[in-house]
């Protein structure tokens, strides 16, 4: 039918804005500044392409959905992008010149300070029914437009024809029913955004409310241990021959509480990281070098091989304490004598560090829950070391794989981005 694929493609390029705001800009972090001006510029864009692909009836009329955009702009942009859209809008309609730019200043001239007079003082009627308010305000603007077309007609030729009232019918409908959808677009894409920052508030007070919970249980058992004591040193009811071992009870689990605490704390506020770039064999051996004294005490073997030079690009001071805590683990996990492996090898352009061990192995179920807090498969484990481990990896845009069986050990594989040699000339 006569007009609707301009007008259809008038519909097309504004849906197509709204859904470029969406993609390009609303689910970004942005000032309010930048957000109204990324408004103005989309909205004034959609006006021009709207007008320059019209559609003409007879000579000097442009049939078009240009006060979509221009609405748009006052409803989620506010005045500084309608001021900005109008002027674009003005301009380029005088530049297409025609009898039909007067009829376009005046309904310009009626309905939008109708439309700033209606936002300013029914304000939160304006919030509540923008679909109604948007509807409407097409209806009104497109019948007035309409109108002075029809009037121009029959001031010209004395009658009209029924080519222009089957044509305005379908412009009226065309602009209520656009005005619809994008309005709805809009208002809904709000609405998942907010239900996203709900959701993502609600998981994170979730994820607060656990990790309190863990981290008071697992400081109440050592302080009960520790007021258990006080209160039989307070009424001399320890025997003489136990004070020094109950007395180093007590500082074991003042340690273990400080441990908790400081695991906690760097868990919390994690320090801003100073990358370097690392040769990984120098860090392996001063890795081994820390811990040997602790595997040497649990009868543990520890092999490394690392191929020689590989680099990353992180903070080593972190770097060291994700595999301190790693292999201590691994360390522990063996029963009597065993050996603890460390390789690295460069695969494509991920380095990966692997550890493993032959210890007593986990479940499934058990490596599946690696990293959250407060989880540990060790009895006086707090779970924190390894959830900082995680974190560190997760910082360099690394992973790490777990594989374990139970008897034969356990493999963390930490998988982290390479260093170029481009990057290592800089």
């Amino acid at each position: 039918m006569i007009g609707i694929r301009a007008l259809l493609l008038n519909t097309l390029i504004i849906i197509a804005s709204i859904l470029l705001y969406q993609v390009s800009w609303s689910d970004k972090r942005k000032s309010e500044v930048h957000n109204t001006l990324f408004i103005s510029l989309l909205a004034a864009i959609a006006v021009v392409l709207c007008m320059t692909f019209p559609f003409r009836f007879f000579e000097g009329y442009i049939y078009d959905l240009r006060f979509i955009p221009i609405f748009l702009s006052l409803f989620y942009g506010g005045y500084r992008s309608l001021f900005f859209v109008s002027i674009v809008y003005m301009g380029y309609r005088y530049y297409l010149g025609g009898v039909g730019f007067y009829a376009s200043v005046t309904v310009y001239g009626i309905f939008i300070p109708l439309l700033i007079f209606l936002k300013a003082f029914y304000a939160v009627y304006f919030r509540r029914g923008k679909i109604i308010f948007g509807v409407l305000f097409s209806l009104s603007y497109s019948v007035t437009f309409s109108a002075f077309a029809i009037w121009d007609q029959i001031h010209k030729v004395n009658t009209v024809t029924n080519t222009l009232l089957e044509f305005t019918s379908i412009y009226i409908v065309i602009n209520m029913l656009t005005m619809w959808i994008s309005i709805y677009l809009i208002e809904e894409m709000i609405q998942n955004k907010r239900i996203r920052q709900e959701i993502q508030r609600a998981e994170k007070m979730y994820i607060v409310g656990e990790l309190a919970a863990a981290m008071a249980h697992e400081i109440r058992n050592p302080i009960t241990v520790i007021q258990g004591f006080t209160q039989l040193f307070i009424k001399n009811q320890i025997p003489e021959n136990k004070r020094a071992e109950y007395l180093q009870l007590v500082v074991e689990e003042l340690g273990r509480v400080e441990l908790i605490i400081t695991e906690y704390l760097s868990l919390a506020k994690p320090e801003k990281e100073a990358k370097t770039q690392i040769e990984m064999g120098e860090l392996v051996r001063e890795v081994i070098m820390i811990i040997e004294p602790f595997g040497l005490l649990k009868n543990v073997e520890i092999q490394s091989a690392v191929p020689s030079p590989l680099y990353l690009s992180a903070d080593p001071v972190k770097i060291k304490q994700c595999l301190i805590n790693i292999m201590k683990n691994g360390i522990e996990a063996i029963e009597g004598n065993g050996v603890l492996r460390i390789h690295v090898e460069k695969k494509n352009n991920d380095l990966v560090i692997e550890i493993h061990d032959t210890g007593i192995g986990m479940t499934p179920e058990e490596t599946s829950q690696l990293g959250m807090p407060f989880y540990s498969t060790k009895k006086k484990g707090t779970g924190l070391g390894t959830m900082i481990s995680y974190r560190i990896v997760e910082g360099l845009n690394g992973r790490i794989n777990v594989t374990s069986e139970k008897g034969k050990g356990t493999c963390f594989s930490i998988i982290l981005p390479a260093s170029h040699e481009d990057e290592l000339l800089c």
